[in-house]
């Protein structure tokens, strides 16, 4: 390449559609020729001791043992990897990422996985929580994580970081560094990257491939129970200019597809109800074009021998919205097949109900609970996320026990009262010497007690450190970032006042002293929650104590989550001790609650467990039965409680973990 080939001839060499692979080329032009730019670079790549990976080379990569190849890898002056780069906008997170390209960078000195994508994305939290939770799949344990605007990053034991940096945040800094290096042409090449990356932002965030993948495995999986869908033996199909979800509709071979050339070329069409031909299917393509026609479906595409019917979803509407929206077309055309349906109308019955009759539901999300009827208590774990804040004040509940929480967003805040800030962060009484010193929090989420309507009073007791006797407004707190507690007092009178603990079994780790066969245990946290709360049982009758305590303990009930019985010991100790100071074990458990499907590793088949927590690459209808969210009540108390899983893909919310609906009447 010459010195005269200008950056934008580069990139549109190569790249004629996708900005994503155009700007990652852009930014491999200028870091590989400009040092300013790699001299910025290097103040990102950061270690634990704040010292700057000197990046004096960038180029690409060859691929590694999996087969995958980073965007980007940087070296230093004796051409040894300091770090791997990729580069997003809005695509889902490939087979690859993080796990694989973790696993090629160097394990003898520091080294830096980091993520590029937009503000958004960054800043929304959930695509780091992605990333964490796949290296966590795969044994790897990060520290906690350090936040600035546009910026995330931790820390593995081992030296090797992770990074999430928004695009925007990068450039602007590349760019300030130029400025400060008297570098016109870097200037000029960076605001130039700037401008097409602000383009990609925002072209690509039309293709709604992230959250649609979601909406389409909860709409299928809606009328998989229905009995409108089928789906043995079918999945996914993915592609350079598609992504297709695979079912029979009534008889009929379909596919909901998303068609990114469509999208760019037609932007209302980029969805399609696709159908496909089967050897001995039900309905044959030819049937189903002629059932369309019949019915006014003037839009209707044959593509050689498939047929293509566009669907037109609501503007500017939400996930749940979405999923309704598909579900209610899908099933009006599924009648058009078969109006003697539903086709499979034993598709519902799942592993764990065929012999049981189902549960009645509980009052569901958004019903408005009328004065004298019961309190409603919502546990959940919401995984820093926004959106479950927005969902919990429409859900007609009086209080919420949440789990890894940070502070509501602004536009819901006078909606709801999370109390002061010593009730709930730990650092109030244990780390007041870090944030002297500036440095940042030990911890980012918290437990907290939430009240959500104006039947209740809410009095939160103020954490202090545990060596001594608490005063009447505190509760010793033996960990940092595991339970938050209050009183309740019901204002009409129908209930008595009661105590309510929201748990959060934090993980932790053995000491690096040892060798361990394990890296992360919850359980010790869950007994320091245990201690915390026998402080409210101040009597040997348990029926005198009203405490109700809920949240996400990272353990399972009855087994050991397959690890042997080891851990099947460990983990029923927990729930001995509950049982010891009074608490009685409140699941929920069948039939208050779905069973998934698949069992969890390790599941006796005859367990009543229902599914609470799905991992980052399933979703609620593809989950296996993973419970990790509990109840308990003071034994007496308990029997005023019922405590349900609202864990049915169509009322799951928008965290990984389900909410548990507990009510109280009296």
């Amino acid at each position: 390449m010459s010195d005269r080939e200008s950056l934008l001839g580069a990139v549109t060499k190569r790249h004629a559609y996708s900005l994503e692979d155009a700007a990652t080329d852009a930014l491999t032009f200028i870091l590989s020729r400009r040092a300013c730019a790699r001299k910025a670079l290097s103040g990102f790549l950061r270690d634990d001791a704040g010292q700057h990976f000197p990046v004096a080379k960038v180029d690409s990569w060859t691929a590694t043992e999996h087969g995958a190849i980073p965007d980007l890898a940087c070296f230093d002056e004796n051409d040894d990897v300091v770090a791997f780069i990729e580069s997003k906008f809005w695509a889902t997170l490939t087979d690859h990422q993080p796990v694989t390209y973790w696993g090629a960078l160097p394990t003898d000195r520091p080294a830096v996985l980091q993520f590029l994508a937009p503000h958004a994305r960054v800043e929304s939290g959930s695509l780091w929580d992605e990333l964490v939770d796949r290296l966590r799949q795969a044994d790897v344990e990060l520290d906690d994580a350090d936040r600035t605007d546009g910026l995330v990053s931790a820390a593995a034991k081992d030296g090797r970081r992770l990074m999430l940096t928004s695009w925007e945040t990068l450039l602007v800094h590349l760019a300030e560094t130029a400025r400060e290096n008297d570098d016109a042409q870097a200037c000029f090449e960076i605001s130039k990257l700037q401008g097409l990356a602000a383009a990609g932002v925002e072209q690509e965030r039309t293709i709604p491939d992230e959250h649609l993948r979601q909406s389409f495995a909860d709409a299928v999986e809606r009328l998989r129970r229905s009995g409108w869908v089928n789906t043995d033996g079918l999945t996914v199909g993915t592609g350079t200019n598609y992504f297709a979800r695979y079912f029979r509709l009534a008889g009929a071979p379909a596919g909901l597809r998303i068609d990114y050339e469509d999208q760019k070329q037609r932007p209302e069409r980029f969805l399609w109800l696709w159908f496909w031909h089967e050897e001995n299917a039900k309905l044959s393509v030819d049937n189903v074009a002629r059932l369309l026609g019949q019915a006014g479906e003037s839009e209707l595409e044959w593509r050689g021998s498939e047929v293509l019917l566009p669907i037109v979803l609501p503007e500017d509407a939400d996930d749940q919205t979405t999923v309704n929206s598909i579900v209610a077309e899908l099933e009006r055309i599924a009648r058009l097949f078969d109006p003697e349906g539903p086709t499979y109308p034993n598709a519902h019955a799942s592993r764990a109900t065929k012999d049981r009759q189902p549960a009645e539901r509980l009052h569901p999300p958004g019903g408005q609970t009328e004065r004298g009827s019961a309190i409603k208590v919502v546990s959940w774990n919401i995984a820093t996320r926004t959106k479950p804040w927005r969902e919990l004040v429409e859900m007609g509940a009086d209080v919420a026990l949440l789990q890894e929480a940070r502070r509501p967003p602004a536009d819901i805040a006078d909606r709801l009262e999370i109390g002061p800030e010593e009730s709930w962060d730990s650092h109030s009484w244990n780390s007041e010497w870090w944030r002297e010193r500036g440095w940042p929090a030990l911890y980012d989420r918290w437990p907290m007690v939430v009240r959500l309507s104006d039947r209740v009073d809410v009095e939160w007791f103020r954490q202090v450190s545990p060596d001594g006797w608490p005063e009447r407004d505190e509760i010793s707190v033996s960990g940092i970032g595991t339970i938050t507690a209050a009183r309740v007092t019901p204002k009409d009178g129908s209930i008595e006042p009661f105590i309510v603990a929201s748990m959060y079994g934090r993980w932790a780790g053995p000491h690096p002293s040892i060798e361990a066969s394990w890296e992360i245990y919850a359980d010790a946290s869950v007994h320091r929650i245990i201690s915390d709360l026998s402080v409210f049982t101040g009597h040997a009758d348990s029926r005198t104590h009203r405490i109700l305590a809920a949240g996400d303990l990272n353990i399972t009930y009855g087994y050991g989550h397959g690890s042997g019985p080891y851990w099947d010991r460990r983990y029923e100790t927990v729930f001995e001790r509950m049982e010891s100071i009074g608490l009685e074990f409140m699941g929920p458990q069948l039939p208050n609650g779905r069973q998934a499907e698949t069992l969890a590793t390790g599941e006796p088949k005859d367990s009543e467990n229902v599914v609470t927590y799905h991992l980052p690459n399933r979703t609620p209808a593809t989950a296996s039965n993973n419970q990790f969210d509990y109840a308990f009540a003071s034994r007496g108390f308990h029997q005023s409680l019922t405590v349900r899983a609202l864990n049915e893909v169509d009322e799951w919310g928008s965290s990984d973990h389900c909410r548990l609906l507990i009510e109280i009447a009296e």
